[in-house]
């Protein structure tokens, strides 16, 4: 729900709130607002507001922030984007939003602006309290993980590891990096070499490569389970998406790719560190990895880790889902670090996809100057 209904227009609300009413409707109605934003009144902030709906909080980003810099003093457009930036893991840039907006509501001193203020402060209490748990939850975390490592690995029983490598990934999953993941799949495979059988231990491995390890672990993983035991309720959590889906998660992966490819610009050290280290993670495994894949190529290109581009390279060979874009993209970053027959697959791969006749002569340009360098 939007902060505040009186703020937007009231024959606009019943479509908005339609929009969560199932996929279908959502890439419908999504496309209404974008068609039809520039002529409805509010229909940047409407259309902000359905990517919201839509649990699309990246998508939702990258219209309410520079909406938000346009018109400072809108109080409900800048208490959705803190909303925004709570759903897209930053809750403490969202924290900033609320209270610049609770001073700007407590100089106004109106009955209106009094009465946003008293739900501001209530979300930003709520907020204040998410942030205390998360880092009570980490601490948690941390020790009991230091635990399970305290316990001699020869006497340490199957549920034990378990246990472990379940520890370890709620904490990869709360900080957002990949190493906990690499930890607890490492336990797992002593785990699954303990009792071969046990179909507990390789549905933890798929839970495991699935939250944070790259896409072919995912497979051999996923094969090896449908093996053991074709009725496992984690194969029907790791169903192939519906059309539907699909189409919305690779709308919502490119505005993160957007947002992300921004904070590195243009964020501060640790914001760029963090940025970093998401778009590691998402080229390594999630929805829609293409655009991500190509970004983190060419950052590793650039600082000339030659074994972690080639690394990359086979991902991509593996994944399905590239655009032809991404695909050129990265075949420069391949060339640009010598790994010439990786560059020369990936810019052929571009030509075959591709409808944009430019891209597919670029492509062509980059097969044929390949073509005589690699022989």
């Amino acid at each position: 729900m939007p902060f505040a209904e009186e703020s937007l227009p009231k024959e606009l609300l019943p479509l908005l709130m339609a929009v969560g009413t199932g996929m279908t409707d959502r890439i419908r109605f999504l496309e209404y607002f974008e068609e039809h934003a520039a002529e409805l009144a509010e229909g940047s902030y409407l259309l902000g507001l359905a990517h919201l709906q839509c649990a699309m909080p990246y998508g939702a980003l990258l219209i309410l922030s520079p909406l938000a810099e346009e018109r400072p003093e809108h109080a409900p457009l800048r208490v959705d984007l803190a909303t925004a930036l709570v759903h897209a893991r930053r809750p403490e840039a969202a924290r900033a939003v609320l209270k610049q907006v609770a001073e700007m509501l407590e100089r106004r001193g109106d009955l209106l602006s009094l009465r946003w203020l008293a739900k501001v402060t209530e979300r930003a209490a709520w907020l204040d309290r998410s942030l205390e748990l998360r880092d009570l939850e980490r601490k948690f975390l941390l020790l009991r993980a230091a635990a399970w490592e305290e316990l001699p690995q020869a006497e340490v029983p199957v549920e034990t590891m378990l246990l472990h490598a379940q520890t370890l990934c709620a904490l990869g999953e709360l900080d957002e990096t990949s190493q906990p993941f690499w930890d607890a799949a490492h336990i797992v495979t002593r785990a699954i070499a303990a009792a071969p059988g046990r179909v507990s231990a390789l549905e933890m491995f798929v839970r495991v490569t699935r939250s944070g390890l790259p896409v072919s672990l995912q497979r051999s993983a996923l094969l090896a389970l449908r093996q053991l035991d074709p009725g496992s309720p984690v194969l029907k959590e790791a169903r192939a998406p519906t059309l539907e889906e699909r189409a919305l998660r690779r709308r919502e992966a490119r505005s993160e790719w957007h947002v992300l490819c921004g904070d590195l610009q243009h964020g501060d050290e640790e914001t760029r560190r963090r940025a970093g280290d998401r778009l590691r993670q998402r080229a390594m495994c999630g929805a829609y990895r293409s655009p991500f894949l190509a970004v983190w190529a060419g950052v590793n290109a650039h600082s000339g880790d030659t074994e972690v581009v080639r690394a990359l390279s086979e991902e991509v060979a593996e994944e399905p889902d590239m655009e032809p874009g991404d695909l050129l993209s990265i075949a420069h970053s391949m060339a640009s670090c010598g790994l010439l027959d990786e560059a020369l697959v990936h810019a052929r791969r571009c030509a075959r996809q591709t409808d944009d006749p430019g891209e597919a002569a670029r492509a062509e340009a980059l097969v044929e100057g390949l073509d005589g360098s690699s022989r």
